[in-house]
């Protein structure tokens, strides 16, 4: 959807999805999106996850899953009160700009940082099962925006950034105290060159209908709808 501006908002969680299709990406930014049932276990991991990072922050380490972030020479952004504002704020680290037509805005999950001062953009991610192989391929692109908002914001910004997954360990297990396992995933960003994507994102926006990608399942299943309604 576009601001009172005329300016595409956009959110670094949202940019998979033009990667995915873009008949379903310009018809969400163009239309409301369908309603959802409300991820309220998701919100409740990240909100543990947050206070787990923070204990640990305090004492300027990590949690015992993620002690491999510390051999790598990184350590947590010490800075509570502004990271909490980049949690709770989505115009805390908004880029805006009128000459491409959008304006950038959301919330990160956590901070790192480099041995060097670099910030690395960092997301929390919670699941029934283990990280799939592609599963990179979509956060990729939010990775990348967050730390172009943190360029554009005065930052020196790392080529890396991490997801942080926790999955549950065994499913087959009744307890009610359900266990999880971390992984820290490295996604490499530097590479990417998200203004130029998100240049491209308000082009296709600005123009009509790119129509139905049918190897997409959403647009098979509308088209389908479609033409049974005939």
């Amino acid at each position: 959807m576009k601001n009172k501006d005329g300016l595409w908002k956009l959110s670094p969680s949202g940019l998979h999805q033009y990667n995915e299709c873009k008949a379903c990406f310009w018809l969400q930014n163009h239309h409301r999106k369908a309603p959802m049932f409300p991820l309220l276990l998701n919100s409740a991991m990240d909100s543990i996850l947050k206070h787990r990072y923070d204990t640990y922050r305090a004492t300027g380490e990590f949690p015992p899953e993620a002690t491999e972030l510390a051999k790598e020479g990184i350590r947590p952004f010490e800075d509570l009160e502004t990271l909490e504002a980049w949690r709770s704020k989505s115009s805390a680290l908004q880029v805006v700009d009128e000459t491409v037509g959008y304006v950038l805005s959301g919330k990160i999950d956590d901070v790192l940082v480099e041995a060097d001062g670099r910030l690395i953009p960092a997301d929390y991610k919670s699941s029934g099962n283990p990280p799939g192989e592609d599963k990179q391929k979509y956060y990729r692109d939010q990775l990348a925006a967050y730390g172009l908002m943190f360029t554009k914001h005065g930052y020196e910004v790392s080529d890396r950034a991490y997801l942080l997954h926790y999955f549950v360990s065994d499913k087959t297990n009744p307890s009610i105290a359900v266990e999880f396992k971390g992984h820290v995933d490295r996604v490499d960003i530097g590479a990417i060159d998200i203004e130029t994507k998100l240049a491209d994102m308000v082009k296709l926006l600005n123009g009509p209908y790119p129509g139905a990608m049918m190897e997409c399942e959403t647009c098979e299943y509308q088209e389908g709808r479609a033409n049974a309604l005939k």
